[in-house]
């Protein structure tokens, strides 16, 4: 059962009880990621967010590990472009003791600049890592090309130059500012009952007070874009996308259908293809990232230098066939019935449960039945899926990152980015 409360200072608890487990999964989810950052501001959520386990003033940094590690449990936090989220797993019983432990980190985190100086490097190092992964980099390099600017194609963690601007007080004003109660979603899934995380939530939250909601800037029209950058490496690396749909948008459950035959697994058309009948690359798959406001599909691959323009070609006619005509009725129903079963093994997840809270939340605005999903798959037609590939596989919204050892111009590789 889901209910949900929100508190006087506008925070919101949302909980969902799964009788029979005895873990639960909690999350402190806000309402604020790297798209509400300025540009002169990229990567500071991800500062304050690794920050926040640098020690409060009730618990060093030691203890807090210690602390969570005692009781077997986990303790996480990420930020992505909407979201930034503390989180844990632990014993049912445990669950009091998690939230006064993810309270102490939100609200009474010392920004000590000793700690701040130690995890700039950290977070640097983090930076070199992604920089020097061929496959990390491309999509990064892809996300600044295909949102030209905005905030949604910026790193979220930053970049070193960013990084090196942060001092004590833009921390602490920016986690003041966004770390905020009208931004703040409690959610609990597992053992967790709703009255009594209320009523801890009301006590240790209490102080937070509520601030100015982002207005995100709206994201640009996708538009052909190609780029290219050189580097010595044994393969070219790859992403092509084009614009996709958003979280709210009534087509989306054709556009997962349609990522699920073009890219999305063993048995999707790209892997087939590419993979299995022309030996061109070892990991070739599609994807969607959607948003509140927008979204995209990526095709992502890496080849070897002398071969990716025969990848290419091949996505480009898997693009051109599924724009063609309606897939077959049998690969439709087996897509479907995927789709739903992945869904349904999922929700045996409390990690699982707990997110599903908060993006319906954040997204919706409403909690949606299992059922009501399942059936939407059910809905997709064949000629929903054509037409969704109509709309977003265009000449003129396609996106070529290119990584490694090529030497085609841009206008010869434009001549090659083509489809009927």
């Amino acid at each position: 059962m889901i209910r949900s409360s929100r508190l006087d200072n506008g925070v919101q608890v949302l909980s969902e009880n799964m009788p029979g487990v005895r873990s639960v999964s909690l999350g402190c989810w806000f309402k604020s990621g790297s798209r509400h950052e300025p540009a002169d501001r990229n990567g500071i959520t991800h500062f304050v967010e690794h920050m926040l386990f640098r020690g409060t003033s009730r618990r060093t940094p030691h203890q807090i590990a210690r602390e969570i590690d005692a009781v077997g449990g986990l303790l996480n936090a990420f930020t992505s472009q909407e979201f930034c989220c503390l989180y844990s797993k632990i014993q049912g019983d445990k669950l009091p003791m998690a939230l006064d432990l993810l309270a102490d980190l939100l609200l009474n985190s010392s920004f000590a600049p000793d700690e701040i100086d130690k995890e700039r490097r950290v977070i640097g190092q983090e930076l070199h890592m992604v920089e020097e992964n061929p496959e990390d980099r491309a999509h990064d390099l892809f996300n600044m090309l295909f949102w030209q600017g905005h905030g949604l194609g910026r790193p979220t963690a930053g970049t070193v130059e960013d990084l090196a601007r942060f001092d004590r007080d833009t921390l602490v004003d920016w986690h003041r500012s966004r770390f905020t109660a009208d931004r703040l979603m409690i959610c609990a899934a597992g053992d967790v009952d709703h009255d009594d995380l209320v009523g801890q939530t009301r006590r240790l939250f209490d102080s937070l007070r509520a601030g100015e909601l982002d207005m995100a800037d709206p994201p640009p029209r996708a538009r052909r874009q190609i780029s290219v950058e050189w580097r010595e490496l044994e393969q070219v690396h790859f992403c092509l996308g084009t614009a996709g749909l958003s979280q709210t948008h009534p087509d989306r459950f054709a556009a997962f259908v349609l990522n699920a035959i073009l890219g999305g697994g063993m048995s999707s058309r790209l892997f087939q293809v590419i993979r299995e009948q022309h030996g061109l690359a070892y990991a070739i798959h599609s994807g969607l990232n959607t948003y509140l406001d927008t979204g995209n599909l990526v095709v992502s691959g890496a080849t070897a230098p002398s071969d990716w323009h025969a990848a290419l070609r091949l996505t480009l006619e898997q693009l051109a066939d599924l724009r063609a005509k309606p897939v077959d009725r049998d690969l439709l129903d087996d897509t479907r019935e995927c789709l739903k079963g992945n869904l349904v093994l999922s929700l045996e997840s409390t990690d699982n449960r707990m997110t599903r809270l908060a993006r319906n939340e954040y997204y919706l605005g409403r909690q949606v039945d299992i059922d009501s999903v399942l059936d939407a798959f059910d809905r997709v037609s064949a000629e929903d899926v054509q037409r969704v590939a109509c709309d977003m596989f265009r000449q003129d919204t396609l996106v070529l990152q290119l990584l490694g050892p090529v030497e085609d111009s841009v206008s010869a590789i434009n001549d090659l980015l083509a489809f009927n």
